[in-house]
């Protein structure tokens, strides 16, 4: 329509021109013909710039956001936490993290460049050996608070990361929220963190990757706040867990909670934390007295492991706008037990791990009993204990497609009169360096770190990590010792070892699906005896075991006992872990 009216005018000034230059133009020629013999120019758009272009650009955006965000706090209500703005956009962090625990408390401490700067200088001279330098520095060095201490060994080690209290143990928010149901929930709870957004911006000016844990269900504030949310009696009234000082908790499968957590962590998100790790991403611990005389309103019939993982992955789709990464804690044993058995927590290492960045497992060796990985006293073998229990998540994970990464949370705190200092802690860390696994998280609930936990020894710059296994996997087990693993299997019906021991490729993704189909096989181990193995000479991931065994084999109602001596079966390391290609013959 421009264009028109646009030849419209042109024409009609080309007429009066006509009308007034009769000597030098010919009337008789149509007017038409006069502007199609001219240069064309009058019909082109005025151009604009790309200055102006991309000004145009970012007000439709701003424009659509804007409606965007009125239609996301109609449906989010009380929930309602705004996106990141438009122009500050970030994408998510790789980094290699080894962090520092702080609780709210300590992050709520006044920073001091000048302070940290002393203090990581004084570090640095540690790291170095140089205790003259040390000594020269000590007096600026001890003028740093706490927070200041833990950010100046992050300059001076290996340490690049804090683990900072968001919502903590007893679900008082840690900073001043702006969001609905947060501050309803958080009326009176004292702020330890008075400027959240200038904290995290001198962490940034550190390079210090950020972490904001949230404590999820162990939420004594909202479940007295708001008992219909939280795990309910079958009596009546709201259930006490005895294990944690006769508090209630929130109720997992309720997606009332789940909405409450996840608005926080978009808030942290928002703040800008480079990372939201669920804390307590369970149910409470002593499930077989609790469960006769519980119930937990929504539970609709699923599994608590199922209700967990359904929650993180929600998570994990709401926070997907705000480019964070999401981890999340899980207990030390669950390196080893299976299908949330016997605990029944809602802790089931591959239903987890789908859903999140990295899993924590909190291998703290004062948390383990006696017996644990053939150990009288697990507390007084930090090494041991973090090497077992390492080996034991990477099985678990060489079963998933795309797996965690696997970043244990490791002890540095005092228990039944064993001191865990620099030795015991780096003696955890390196246990996890052996086996490939360089990330880690340190808890000390004082929050008290000693630099020289953090520094490499000499043999450790000395050494080539992951350790060389030579023929072994990381677990440091031959593919003799897989196919054992997997008959063992086969011959008990642990069919977790059948799954765990067989390659990706050569089976059904869902566990449940795999014991069904091994329910129904027709053949019945009775016996076996695995002979040795032999490596691939053109393939140091490839070999061939050498085993024997016995088996009834049911077919059309009818038993058949088949035996087999010196069978090959091929072995393949995947995911640093031997498998075994089962083949009955």
């Amino acid at each position: 329509m421009f264009n028109k009216v646009k030849k419209a005018i042109i024409l009609t000034l080309l007429a009066t021109t006509l009308v007034s230059c009769s000597n030098s133009v010919d009337t008789n020629k149509p007017v038409d013909e006069i502007v199609e013999s001219g240069t064309g120019d009058e019909t082109k758009e005025p151009e604009i710039s790309e200055e102006e272009k991309a000004k145009l650009e970012l007000e439709k955006k701003l424009s659509e956001r804007e409606e965007l965000e009125k239609i996301r706090k109609e449906e989010l209500g009380e929930f309602y936490v705004p996106l990141i703005p438009i122009g500050e956009e970030r994408e998510k962090k790789s980094v290699e993290v080894k962090a520092l625990y702080a609780t709210g408390h300590t992050a709520g401490n006044e920073l001091n460049r000048e302070n940290i700067d002393a203090y990581g200088a004084y570090v640095k001279a540690l790291a170095d050996n140089d205790k003259a330098k040390a000594n020269e520095l000590y007096s600026a060095a001890e003028k740093a608070n706490k927070f200041e201490r833990i950010i100046g060994i992050a300059v001076g080690t290996e340490i690049n990361g804090l683990v900072i209290n968001v919502k903590d143990d007893n679900g008082f928010i840690t900073y001043d929220s702006s969001v609905e149901i947060v501050q309803k929930m958080n009326e009176n709870t004292s702020i330890p963190i008075k400027d959240v957004k200038n904290m995290l911006n001198i962490l940034k000016e550190y390079e210090i990757y950020t972490i904001g844990r949230i404590v999820a269900f162990k939420d004594k504030n909202f479940a007295v706040l708001s008992p219909e949310h939280s795990i309910q009696l079958k009596s009546g009234g709201t259930w006490l867990d005895p294990n944690s000082g006769n508090i209630p908790w929130i109720n997992p499968f309720d997606k009332y909670v789940w909405d409450y957590n996840i608005a926080i962590a978009k808030e942290a998100s928002l703040l800008g934390f480079d990372e939201v790790q669920f804390d307590y991403v369970r149910f409470p611990d002593g499930a077989k007295k609790y469960n006769p005389i519980t119930e937990f309103p929504g539970r609709n019939n699923r599994d608590k492991d199922e209700a967990i993982a359904e929650f993180l992955e929600y998570a994990r789709e709401q926070l997907a706008p705000y480019n964070v990464n999401l981890g999340a804690d899980v207990f030390g044993i669950i390196t080893r037990t299976w299908d949330d058995y016997p605990e029944d927590i809602g802790q089931t290492w591959i239903l987890i791990g789908k859903h999140v960045d990295n899993i924590a497992p909190m291998v703290y060796p004062s948390h383990y009993s006696t017996g644990w990985y053939n150990l009288e006293n697990p507390n007084a073998e930090p090494y041991l204990v973090v090497k077992g229990a390492m080996e034991e998540a990477i099985e678990k994970n060489s079963s998933m497609e795309k797996p965690p990464i696997v970043r244990p949370w490791i002890q540095d705190f005092d228990w039944a009169g064993i001191e865990y200092g620099p030795n015991k802690v780096r003696a955890q860390i390196i246990a996890a360096k052996e086996l490939g696994i360089y990330e880690y998280m340190i808890w000390n609930p004082a929050n008290s770190y000693d630099p020289y936990s953090f520094i490499e020894t000499a043999a450790e710059k000395n050494t080539t990590y992951p350790l060389d296994k030579g023929e072994l996997d990381f677990r440091e087990k031959s593919p003799a010792d897989a196919a054992d693993k997997y008959l063992v299997g086969k011959l008990n019906d642990r069919f977790s070892y059948m799954y765990l021991m067989t390659p990706l490729a050569d089976r059904v993704k869902d566990f449940d699906e795999f014991q069904k189909n091994e329910e129904a096989s027709p053949i019945k181990l009775l016996s076996y005896k695995v002979n040795g193995y032999t490596i691939d000479s053109t393939n140091k991931d490839k070999a061939m075991v050498e085993l024997s065994y016995k088996y009834e084999m049911t077919k059309e109602g009818a038993a058949e006992t088949i035996e087999k001596e010196n069978v090959n079966w091929e072995a393949v390391r995947e995911n640093n872990v031997w498998k075994i290609k089962a083949k009955f013959q």
